[in-house]
């Protein structure tokens, strides 16, 4: 069942983790611009335009999986995904067809913004439902499951800028990336085939209305406190995927040098694994917040000066060093995250309810940061200035927490 759910998860960020680290050849395959500034803005711009597809897809999907179940909206997501990752493969450049390149690009981005608006709060939803009383530690394995894919994708880059001349790498070597993850979708197909929906969820399909409907916390401003309460992790992660292109944007390192680094990352990372179900099962029994909201004001605190110390100790040796710090201090945090935010919202409408706010948490936090970033970098003369959007997310997040935690009790299965 964690496979199958948290497979499209995964497949969702080894495409994103394969845009961000060939995002300067992207830029220079199907954009347009005076220059390599101006293309890389436009190619993160597309990345950030797809994530308003989310909310979008998520207000679709997520009904279908409310009323046509949660197996029924995960195996369409998971096609449509592998349609859009097929597109960028196999797009022709600007030179061959023109504007109509990334005309292209932005399409097969929209299919995947759709698709994963309701990913991912069907998928929790199913996790959390066949998990009663482990919710946060049968959902964390979504965040594992991140991982696992980050681990693949920049292993993957990081091999093939080995393998491949430099001039074959930065033309096509995006392209290979981007086939390996279509070649995933059939796996999923076959994974969630074999799904079964939960017993709770088939009990309320079975009596749609029971006398304790009217007693459910409303749908609309559980929507609004998911979306904050992914405010610092989505930050956190895409500020990750925008390492390497900040390390050859602003530090000049080697793109292999920058993507070793965050293979080593990843491995650490899934090192981590049995730390993060323990915090998660922890929270299951306590249900207690304290720790998450430390660790947000670590992250707070610490976003300018990690900056601070990559602009004078620039390396490899500190490109994996930031993150892994900010791993190891966002794990109360991220532990709990994703059960936590599911039971902010009843049976009948968690679908809908995680879908549109995860996913517009993700368009608003997290699918612009690393445009906000080079923006702000460009636009401040600061190469320190991510650490700013860490601090402002940081801070979303923690008043996020507080509402969520007043909703648990009732909203809890």
């Amino acid at each position: 069942m964690i496979a199958g759910a948290s497979i499209g998860n995964a497949l969702e960020f080894y495409d994103f983790v394969i845009y961000g680290y060939f995002a300067k050849d992207i830029a220079a395959t199907f954009f347009p611009g005076q220059t390599s500034t101006d293309k890389l803005l436009l190619t993160f711009a597309t990345f950030g335009v797809s994530f308003l597809a989310r909310p979008v897809g998520a207000f679709i999907l997520g009904q279908l999986a409310d009323q046509r179940g949660r197996k029924f909206t995960m195996i369409l997501a998971v096609v449509l995904m592998t349609i859009g990752s097929a597109l960028i493969a196999l797009m022709p450049s600007r030179a061959a067809i023109g504007l109509i390149a990334p005309f292209g690009i932005l399409v097969a981005r929209l299919i995947q913004g759709f698709a994963l608006g309701g990913e991912f709060g069907s998928a929790t939803a199913l996790m959390i439902e066949h998990s009663k009383g482990s919710e946060s530690n049968a959902a964390s394995w979504q965040g594992t499951s991140q991982n696992i894919a980050g681990l693949i994708g920049s292993g993957f880059a990081f091999l093939l800028s080995l393998m491949l001349a430099p001039e074959a790498f930065h033309g096509y070597g995006f392209r290979l990336a981007f086939g390996l993850g279509v070649l995933a979708g059939p796996v999923a197909l076959v994974l969630r085939r074999r799904l079964e929906e939960a017993p709770a969820f088939l009990a309320l399909k079975a009596n749609p209305h029971p006398p304790s409907e009217a007693a459910e916390p409303t749908t609309l401003p559980g929507i609004a406190i998911a979306a904050c309460l992914v405010a610092i992790g989505t930050a956190q992660t895409y500020l990750v995927l925008y390492l390497p292109t900040y390390a050859e944007t602003q530090l000049h390192m080697a793109a292999g040098k920058a993507l070793g680094s965050v293979v080593v990352l990843y491995i650490f990372t899934l090192a981590l694994v049995p730390v993060r179900l323990a915090i998660a099962a922890r929270f299951d029994r306590s249900a207690n917040t304290l720790w998450m909201v430390l660790s947000c004001i670590a992250m707070m605190a610490t976003g300018y000066p990690a900056f601070i110390a990559l602009t004078h100790f620039p390396g490899a040796v500190m490109l994996f060093l930031i993150p892994m710090f900010f791993t190891v201090i966002s794990l109360p945090y991220n532990s709990p995250l994703t059960g936590f935010m599911g039971r902010v919202f009843p049976i009948r409408h968690r679908g809908i309810g995680l879908s549109v706010g995860y996913s517009l948490g993700i368009a608003l936090f997290g699918g612009f940061a690393p445009y906000i970033n080079t923006w702000l970098v460009a636009h401040t003369d600061d190469s320190r200035a991510p650490g700013y959007y860490l601090a402002f997310t940081s801070i979303v997040t923690i008043a996020a927490i507080h509402f969520a935690r007043a909703r648990l009790p009732a909203s809890a299965p």
